[in-house]
């Protein structure tokens, strides 16, 4: 067996049918080199994945859904086939799952001010999150706007955040809704997430506190684009945090 054999193999999946999946492959691709070479995680080997198809959910270890127009997103999922293993992946908790904006949005189990029928097909959520999360919160592409955000954990203590078309979270759900509405969806829960919601960051607009980072047990969702900026920090502590450590679970 080879010293490259006896590694683990750390597979980082990124959501790859709409949106800025590029730029956070570019992002991994930077981090994972940077890995690969550094003493202290010598005993893995760290790849990046597009995943476009259901095949290429297998051996993943974490998972980021991606910024981007959630219910081109949605219907793309539905069509492809992948909607299903995905949102069983998601909520299983047994791989990391980061959601960015439009990805913060498909892992709720609750959005609001949306539009549900499509014709032919329903906007759906995958699921996996305990809020409740209202689109556009910020209003439109021109409004968007970049503020430096404050998290508690130490490697990413300070972090230039960008914000388009965000969405914020308007509520931490005790209990699943039952049913959606004209305006509202609803997730469907195959397997609950026993973990609490933890606020992680929140932003002061227009008078308001609205939270824009949390985290629930595996799950790590987040309003903003850390792709969009020259710092893979966030990135890191993605899969620190929520690959790595549940890899050593495991």
């Amino acid at each position: 067996m080879t010293q490259q054999d006896s590694k683990t193999h750390i597979v980082v999946g990124v959501l790859s049918v709409q949106g800025s999946f590029r730029e956070h492959l570019d992002h991994l691709n930077v981090l994972f080199t940077d890995l690969n070479s550094a003493p202290e995680y010598s005993h893995y080997q760290f790849s990046a994945r597009k995943v476009k198809q259901p095949k290429d959910l297998d051996g993943l270890s974490g998972i980021i859904l991606v910024g981007g127009e959630s219910t081109t997103m949605s219907l793309l999922l539905q069509h492809s086939g992948l909607f299903g293993p995905l949102a069983q992946l998601i909520q299983s908790g047994k791989v990391g799952v980061w959601g960015t904006c439009a990805g913060l949005i498909l892992i709720a189990n609750q959005v609001t001010n949306t539009k549900v029928d499509l014709g032919d097909c329903k906007f759906k959520v995958l699921g996996g999150l305990d809020v409740s999360i209202e689109r556009n919160s910020f209003g439109r592409q021109v409004d968007s706007f970049t503020q430096v955000l404050s998290f508690q954990e130490s490697s990413v203590r300070s972090f230039e955040c960008v914000f388009i078309r965000a969405p914020v979270v308007t509520g931490i759900l005790s209990e699943k809704p039952s049913v959606g509405t004209k305006s509202s969806v609803v997730a469907e829960v195959f397997e609950a997430n026993n973990h609490s919601v933890e606020v992680l960051s929140e932003v002061e607009k227009d008078g308001k506190t609205l939270i824009v980072a949390v985290r629930q047990g595996h799950i790590l969702g987040t309003s903003f684009h850390p792709e969009l900026v020259q710092d893979y920090r966030f990135h890191k502590w993605f899969v620190d945090e929520f690959v790595l450590k549940r890899s050593i679970d495991a």
